[in-house]
C-alpha cells in the first residue's frame, strides 16, 4: 500500500471548504443533511465558529492515500437569537459518522467549553457506531462522552437526525430533551432485525417528534428560548381568562387550559404520545421560561400511574438542570391501583417523584402549584404539595382536596346505609371536608383564586419567587 502523504495547511483548508461530496448528495436525496448544513440551520447567520477542525483521526491500514484526516463530527459555538450556544453534529457522509478516540475528544472538548459558562448545547446524532479497528479506544471514547454529559451543568438538547444506535443512543438519552426526525432518525440500543425496524419516533424515548432532519434541527434551535432566560413578552400578564366553560366538563382537556394560561403559542409538549393522563412541557409566562407539569382529566381522569409519574420526574429533572421554575396544575382522581403498576415498582417511582419535588425546596427553586380540581391522598402529596416544594400553593374554588376521594371516604366510613343516598352524601362530605377552604385554614393553600385570574396570579407568584 502506498505511503500516506501529509497535506499542507493550505490543502487542509481547501478540503474544509470543498463543495458537496457524492456521499452528501446521496444522503440529501433521503432528506438527510450533512453536519455543516445542520450548523447553518442552528446558528444565526455568520456567527458559527468551528472548534477543533483539524483534529484528525488515528490512521489505520484501511486509510487511502487520498483520504484526508478530518473527524466525521463538527464542533463549535455561535449565537442562537443572540444567545451563546455550543453544538456538535456527527456527519454520516464521512466514514458513516463512525466514532473513535479523537471523535470523542472533540465532543468532550465542546461539552467542557459549554460547561464553563453553563451555555446550552445542541448535539446532533448520526453515526453508524464505533470505529471497529480502534477497538477499546473507541469504546472508551463513548465512556468519556458519558462522563462529560453527566458532569455538565449545561442544558443539553439531543437531535436524532439519523442512525443513533447502541452506545450512541445512550449518549442521546443522557441529554435533557431529545428531538427526533420521524423520516430519518433511528433510535435503538440493540437491533436484532433490519435497520428499518428500529425505532424512529418512540413515544417513551423521544420528547419532541419532527417530520425530518431539517425540521428536527430547527426545532432544537427553537427550544433554546427556554434556556436563554427571560425575554420580552407581547402577551399581557394581566390578561383574564374565560375558562369556566372548559372546567365545567369534568373530563376537560388540560391542553385547553395550558394554551390560554401561558404566553400565547409558547408551550412545547414533551413526550406527548405517552402516558396521556399527564402533560409535561416547556412554556413561558410573561417571558419567563418555565417547566409545566399537569394532570389531564380527559384521559383516565388524570390518574397518576407509573408512566405519568415518570414523565413528571423527567420534567423536574430538566427544570433542575436548566434552572427553570416549575408550574404544576393538579386535577386527578388520585393514583392508579393496577397490579401492573405495582409490578413496575410504583412506590419507588412515586418516591423518585416526591424526591425531585423535595429537592426544589432544599435548593430554594421556585415552584407554583395550582389545584384546579381533584387532589386526593398520595397524589396530592407527591404532585407538588406546598409542604413538599416549599413554594406557592393556590387553588380554584372548585378544587377538592382531601386524604381520600369523597366517594371512597363515605364508603370507608360507612356513613351511608342506603346506596341511593350515597352520591348525595359524598357531595355533602366533599363540600364540608374536601373544600380548598379547609386546606387554606391549615396553611397548605396560600390563596383561593378565581379562574379568571389564573394567569396573572401564577405570574405574580413567579415574579415574587424569582
Amino acid at each position: 500500500m502506498a505511503e500516506t502523504v501529509s497535506k499542507t495547511t493550505a490543502e487542509l483548508r481547501a478540503l474544509l471548504k470543498k463543495g458537496q461530496t457524492a456521499e452528501q448528495k446521496a444522503l440529501a436525496k433521503e432528506g438527510r443533511l450533512c453536519a455543516r448544513d445542520r450548523m447553518a440551520l442552528i446558528f444565526d447567520e455568520g456567527t458559527f465558529v468551528e472548534v477543533g477542525a483539524y483534529i484528525g483521526r488515528k490512521r489505520t491500514e484501511l486509510d487511502k492515500e487520498t483520504d484526508d484526516s478530518f473527524e466525521p463530527v463538527i464542533t463549535g459555538y455561535g449565537a442562537v437569537n443572540g444567545t451563546l450556544v455550543y453544538a456538535f453534529s456527527q456527519d454520516f457522509s464521512r466514514l458513516h459518522g463512525a466514532l473513535g478516540e479523537m471523535h470523542a475528544k472533540k465532543i468532550v472538548n465542546i461539552l467542557a467549553m459549554a460547561n464553563k459558562s453553563g451555555a446550552p448545547v445542541i448535539g446532533v446524532f448520526d453515526s453508524a457506531g464505533a470505529k471497529i479497528l480502534e477497538g477499546v479506544d473507541a469504546l472508551a471514547g463513548y465512556a468519556s462522552i458519558m462522563n462529560a454529559l453527566e458532569s455538565s451543568v449545561s442544558p443539553k438538547i439531543a437531535v436524532v437526525s439519523g442512525i443513533c444506535g447502541g452506545a450512541t443512543s445512550v449518549l442521546a438519552e443522557m441529554c435533557d430533551v431529545v428531538v427526533g426526525a420521524k423520516k430519518t432518525g433511528k433510535l435503538y440500543a440493540a437491533l436484532s432485525g433490519k435497520l428499518d425496524d428500529a425505532i424512529s419516533a418512540d413515544a417513551s424515548q423521544i420528547d419532541v417528534v419532527c417530520e425530518d432532519d431539517a425540521a428536527a434541527v430547527t426545532k432544537a434551535r427553537e427550544l433554546i428560548k427556554y434556556f436563554a432566560g427571560a425575554d420580552d413578552c407581547a402577551d399581557d400578564i394581566n390578561r383574564t381568562l374565560d375558562i369556566e366553560g372548559i372546567l365545567a366538563n369534568e373530563k376537560y382537556d388540560i391542553h385547553d387550559i395550558i394554551a390560554v394560561t401561558f404566553d400565547a403559542g409558547s408551550f412545547t409538549e414533551l413526550c406527548g404520545e405517552s402516558a396521556k393522563s399527564m402533560v409535561t412541557g416547556l412554556a413561558t409566562l410573561n417571558g419567563n421560561p418555565v417547566a409545566v407539569i399537569a394532570n389531564n382529566p380527559s384521559y383516565k381522569d388524570g390518574f397518576l400511574c407509573t408512566g405519568a409519574a415518570k414523565k413528571a420526574i423527567f420534567a423536574l429533572e430538566t427544570a433542575a438542570i436548566a434552572d427553570l421554575p416549575v408550574v404544576t396544575l393538579v386535577d386527578g382522581n388520585g393514583i392508579g391501583d393496577s397490579k401492573n403498576f405495582e409490578e413496575k415498582g410504583f412506590s419507588r417511582i412515586l418516591a423518585r417523584l416526591a424526591s425531585e419535588y423535595a429537592k426544589r425546596a432544599y435548593f430554594g427553586k421556585p415552584s407554583v402549584t395550582v389545584t384546579l380540581g381533584a387532589s386526593y391522598g398520595t397524589a396530592y402529596t407527591v404532585m407538588g404539595a406546598k409542604s413538599l416544594t416549599g413554594g406557592i400553593a393556590l387553588a380554584l374554588d372548585r378544587a377538592r382536596i382531601s386524604a381520600m376521594n369523597p366517594d371512597s371516604a363515605v364508603a370507608f366510613l360507612d356513613e351511608v346505609k342506603n346506596e341511593s343516598k350515597h352520591k348525595e352524601t359524598a357531595k355533602a362530605w366533599a363540600e364540608r371536608y374536601a373544600s380548598p377552604l379547609e386546606a387554606a385554614k391549615s396553611g397548605h393553600i396560600d390563596d383561593i383564586i378565581d379562574s379568571a385570574e389564573l394567569r396573572q396570579r401564577i405570574g405574580a407568584a413567579l415574579e415574587m419567587l424569582l
